[in-house]
């Protein structure tokens, strides 16, 4: 499988996705990584051009701008690269000090090809709540100096988000990996680590689907959507889930060693299909992971 999905993304995927899957698997070059995500950076420091298929908005946005914070991470960029600084200071400028955390979806969204999930509406934050803006505060955080105007809006951001957390009874998946991703980001700097640790488990148990059957045949969270690693604690309750999800990975593998979106554009079949080509390189990278780690 491995083999066959080297040469799809060889012949198929972004630069962007092939640079990521070349430092993963196969010992490449952090640095172009970093060059082909910067060529998704805008002059104020934030991301957008299509970096998160789903949505084409070429001005900068938290969502992609979140992407590439996760991307950053993964190649250990630090606080000092200038693709970093750039994007620490877009963060504290596109701060809505109104809202108290960044907007996940603005009206600029609707003016280019997106999918129906990224549409605004006046209501639309409150479906969207701390996505992304928990994990972003935690970048804030991890990349900036203790005493500077970053770091402060990073806690004041993790703060309220922490306070929210206690207060929820359930979350989507999406909401509960950026809270598991903030609190591993900042595990040995908050208090109340346990509690807020607590939490984000309770949460993540109740939204995995644990039925195997109905696997693929909704938008939900598998258990490795959740589950990251062998010392997370959901993993050594749910062990067996795991496997069977390590076995499904491998039923819906195509021949060419690819794994397609759950999810369409619904009537926007044309322009889906060109964000379809981009995502398969994605989840192509989250899957290998995901073997890599548990097999």
């Amino acid at each position: 499988m491995n083999n066959k999905t080297k040469t799809w993304m060889q012949r198929n995927a972004r630069p962007l996705e092939l640079a990521r899957w070349e430092y993963l698997f196969e010992g490449g070059s952090r640095e172009r990584v970093i060059q082909y995500l910067a060529s998704y950076q805008n002059e104020d420091g934030g991301f957008g051009n299509g970096l998160e298929p789903d949505f084409w908005l070429p001005a900068s946005s938290a969502i992609a701008t979140w992407s590439a914070c996760q991307q950053l991470l993964e190649v250990h960029a630090t606080k000092d690269e200038k693709i970093v600084r750039n994007l620490i200071n877009y963060l504290v400028l596109s701060y809505n000090k109104e809202a108290e955390f960044w907007l996940t979806v603005t009206p600029e969204h609707n003016l280019y090809p997106h999918a129906p999930h990224w549409h605004y509406t006046k209501d639309v934050q409150s479906m969207w709540m701390y996505n992304p803006s928990v994990e972003l505060a935690a970048y804030l955080i991890h990349w900036s100096s203790e005493e500077s105007e970053a770091n402060k809006l990073g806690w004041h951001v993790i703060e309220k988000a922490f306070t929210y957390l206690q207060q929820v009874e359930d979350m989507g998946f999406h909401e509960i990996n950026n809270f598991q991703k903030a609190a591993l980001l900042l595990q040995d700097k908050m208090g109340e680590a346990k509690k807020v640790l607590a939490k984000i488990h309770q949460l993540a148990e109740k939204a995995i689907n644990k039925i195997p059957d109905t696997w693929g045949k909704s938008y939900g969270a598998l258990p490795l959507d959740l589950i990251h690693n062998k010392e997370d604690l959901l993993y050594h309750q749910y062990r067996a889930l795991v496997e069977e999800n390590i076995v499904y990975l491998h039923k819906t593998v195509t021949t060419e060693g690819i794994w397609n979106p759950n999810w369409d554009w619904g009537e926007d079949e044309l322009n889906f299909a060109v964000a379809k080509q981009q995502w398969i390189g994605i989840i192509a990278i989250n899957n290998q992971r995901k073997l890599q780690i548990f097999q």
